[in-house]
């Protein structure tokens, strides 16, 4: 890919004001957050500019030579090495200034310097617009799951963002009747501190659960780096006879359905970009999980119990920004 020219980045001269992305966190839970992964949610928002700086990236295990960039805590990606280490294959159009991506039953691209990009014939419209720096063309994160359809994980102790398959069990499936995977969430299910927000819990669905599951778990949470994984709901020993959770279920469960953590709905500090949500259901080989005393803050407090008694997992994402 020959790049003709170099992009500068502009970041805001006066600074970043960020609001609260997720409810206060008792002094309790913040002492259970700091002895399980020395994470401090407040840190994070009040100190943005910790984030403006590389970090690594992984595709299937793989360790790329470019590192991510961050422009206002938006993660980029050097496209032409994630999507190669995906197995696509990357042209530059220069008549266009665009980049063009083909891989199996994947089409993508986009024009630099715009924030529109096409993927499979639909238009996302991304939080950052494609940009050049030391002649590497560097993309949202946002499309390694829209095109590629990589599970993203980030790793906020090594700075990591890595992309891998989905390990999910044959068959089994998860969908929100609210919005498209890789989709942007819509504004009615965000806290009611966004404009538009209602704080309505997202309708969840699953089909093609493993055989011998006994009851499910469901988990939504925030991948972004300002968020750190902090989990925004949890519901735990859904009857393995329910093959889902309908809109508005959250404050008012049955059948013995334990609400870990209350649902919140999305709130991302503004300017901060696209947020990753993430629902993940678990099938779990016990009909009844023990809650722990405290609510997990944070999804790698929660990740362990769940695997324990997992049979498989499957999840879909979803984006949302202010």
């Amino acid at each position: 890919m020959t790049m003709k020219f170099r992009y500068s980045r502009n970041l805001l001269a006066g600074g970043l004001v960020m609001a609260l992305s997720m409810p206060a966190v008792s002094a309790a839970a913040e002492k259970t957050a700091s002895a399980a992964s020395t994470k401090d949610v407040m840190r994070n928002v009040a100190s943005y500019t910790q984030w403006n700086t590389p970090f690594t990236v992984k595709v299937n295990g793989k360790k790329l030579e470019t590192k991510g960039e961050m422009i206002n805590t938006r993660m980029l990606v050097p496209v032409r090495e994630v999507f190669e280490a995906a197995g696509a294959v990357v042209t530059w159009d220069s008549s266009e200034q665009a980049w063009h991506a083909e891989g199996k039953g994947m089409t993508a691209g986009q024009k630099l310097g715009e924030k529109k990009a096409i993927v499979n014939g639909v238009a996302y419209e991304l939080d950052q617009e494609a940009v050049l720096e030391n002649g590497n063309a560097f993309v949202s994160a946002r499309l390694v799951e829209a095109a590629l359809g990589l599970e993203l994980r980030w790793d906020s102790a090594e700075r990591v963002l890595s992309a891998s398959a989905k390990p999910a069990a044959s068959g089994f499936r998860v969908w929100s009747d609210a919005f498209r995977e890789y989709g942007t969430i819509p504004v009615q299910y965000a806290h009611e501190g966004v404009v538009g927000g209602k704080n309505i819990s997202l309708p969840v669905g699953w089909e093609g659960v493993p055989e011998g599951t006994k009851s499910f778990a469901v988990v939504m949470y925030d991948v972004h780096p300002i968020a750190d994984n902090f989990v925004h709901w949890s519901v735990l020993n859904i009857p393995v006879t329910d093959n889902g959770l309908p809109e508005g279920a959250a404050g008012h469960l049955k059948n013995g359905a334990v609400e870990l953590n209350g649902y919140y709905g999305m709130e991302p500090p503004r300017y901060s970009g696209d947020h990753l949500y993430r629902i993940a259901v678990y099938a779990l080989d016990t009909d009844k999980l023990e809650a722990p005393a405290q609510a997990p803050t944070f999804f790698e407090e929660l990740e362990p119990l769940l695997r324990k008694h997992s049979l498989g997992y499957a999840e879909t994402d979803g984006f949302f920004r202010q």
